[in-house]
């Protein structure tokens, strides 16, 4: 019986996408590109909500735009685009800052810019694994470390 269930349980972690290992660049960007289009369900919650948001209310793709994706229609969320994420600029009236794939991570998480300016409180806080924020990353700048500059 202990056989069986170590068995299932191999298995299972065989089965599980981030048990397998590390992604190469392009099964990363197309994860990326599933998590932003909602292929599989993100958990996030508005900030001053105390309870999570259905997973299709939450999607990415509802509000922005990618750089070579249609507009979203009646959204007043940036176009997510590798210039707008990596390029020193000043946001919401903070200092000049850019984004990494780190502080990228933060913001989606906490809701804080790179230079620690709060954004928009209707842009959820999602809970999110290192791979899920790394794949994001990679799909919406084409690169997978930290690089700051456009290449």
């Amino acid at each position: 019986m202990l056989v069986g269930v170590l068995v299932l349980e191999s298995a299972a972690v065989l089965a599980d996408p981030a048990n397998a290992g590390t992604p190469t660049p392009e099964e990363e960007f197309r994860r990326g590109r599933e998590l932003f289009e909602g292929k599989f369900d993100l958990q996030g919650r508005i900030r001053t909500h105390v309870a999570d948001l259905p997973p299709e209310v939450v999607r990415c793709g509802n509000c922005h735009a990618v750089a070579d994706g249609p507009e979203v229609p009646r959204s007043l969320a940036p176009r997510l685009t590798h210039e707008l994420l990596i390029k020193r600029r000043s946001r919401r009236g903070g200092p000049a800052s850019n984004y990494d794939r780190s502080s990228f991570c933060a913001l989606l998480r906490d809701g804080f810019d790179p230079a620690h300016v709060l954004i928009s409180v209707e842009m959820p806080r999602y809970t999110l694994a290192d791979g899920e924020c790394a794949a994001l990353w990679r799909y919406l700048t084409g690169s997978g470390g930290n690089e700051t500059e456009p290449h």
